[in-house]
Order: structure tokens, then C-alpha cells, then sequence
């Protein structure tokens, strides 16, 4: 699974996460592997995930390989990298300047686990220069 370039839009619709959600980790997958592991989470026909997966591929976000009839549907950017490219997104919009606003709201609304909490006084020891982030 490659790291980095995503393609001619470096962003994710909703749905479109919901299926990269049913990739990572597990790929390769056949089509109806995916519909499989997508379960109940979302009510679409077999033509609107075969839409996706096109949708997907063109965008870069997919790869797969084909034996016989079948695609091997595989993530070509990992879930880090999308999230990253959906960070760099919001803070065009806000223009960065509002950054320190949406990150306390993010964490207010979903709240840290305690791995999160260490992560996060890691990172922000390491801003104020007391040690070395290791998140």
C-alpha cells in the first residue's frame, strides 16, 4: 500500500470513506468482499459500490489487479495520508487561522483515550520544547 500521492483530488466524500474504511487493513478484496464488510453500515445497490470503487480508482485513492474476471481491489493511500490531506483541506477553508479552535472542538466532541491523552501531552511537551513527541 503506498504512502502518499493522491491523485487529482486529495479528499474524500463521506460515502467514499465509509468503502476506504472497508479496504484498509484488509485488502486485497473482491467487490463483494467489500459489500460484505461494509455489512448494514450503508443500504446501496452492487452498481453504486462498482460506481465507487471506479470512482476511487480514477481518483487514486484504489488500485487493483485483475485475475481472470475478478479485481483484487487494494487502498493505494493509506488512512493516515487521507487524513492528513482532510486536515490540510479544513485549514484552506479556514484559512489556518482558526486551527487552534478546530482542534479543541474535534477534541471536545470526540473525546481522548488514554493513549490519546499520552499522544497529545507528548506532542504538546514537544512544541513547548520538553521532549521529543513521539505520536
Amino acid at each position: 500500500m503506498a504512502n502518499g500521492n493522491i491523485g487529482k483530488k486529495n479528499t474524500l466524500t463521506t460515502p467514499e470513506w465509509i468503502v476506504m474504511s472497508a479496504l484498509w487493513g484488509r485488502e486485497p478484496q473482491v467487490l463483494g468482499e467489500i459489500i460484505e464488510t461494509l455489512g448494514d453500515r450503508v443500504d446501496w445497490s452492487y452498481t453504486t459500490y462498482a460506481s465507487y470503487m471506479k470512482i476511487l480508482s480514477d481518483k487514486g485513492f484504489v488500485g487493483f489487479t485483475t485475475r481472470g474476471r475478478m479485481k483484487f481491489y487494494y487502498a493505494a493511500v493509506d488512512k493516515e495520508t487521507c487524513i492528513a490531506s482532510e486536515g490540510e483541506s479544513i485549514l484552506e477553508k479556514l484559512g489556518g487561522s482558526d486551527a487552534e479552535e478546530l482542534m479543541l472542538c474535534m477534541i471536545k466532541k470526540t473525546g481522548l483515550s488514554k493513549e490519546g491523552q499520552e499522544r497529545m501531552k507528548a506532542l504538546i511537551d514537544s512544541l513547548s520544547g520538553k521532549g521529543d513527541a513521539k505520536v
